[in-house]
């Protein structure tokens, strides 16, 4: 478990950054990897995302698979 919290902090890292290679990154680990369980710890994230506009529409097609 103390992994995939690990793994969760730094996606929300990820997903806070300012380089937009990491965001996608991120984006797309969350939407094809991550275990469904575990993308609604992320929810906060998204939602915040999708304030965003370069991000919003990434970031509400993850949100909709969850």
């Amino acid at each position: 478990m103390h992994r995939t919290e690990n793994r969760i902090a730094l996606l929300r890292q990820a997903l806070r950054s300012r380089d937009a290679w990491q965001v996608s990154a991120a984006l797309r680990y969350v939407a094809e990897k991550l275990e469904p369980e575990h993308r609604a710890a992320l929810v906060p994230d998204l939602v915040e995302l999708c304030a965003n506009p370069l991000w919003a529409s990434d970031a509400r097609e993850v949100l909709e698979r969850i």
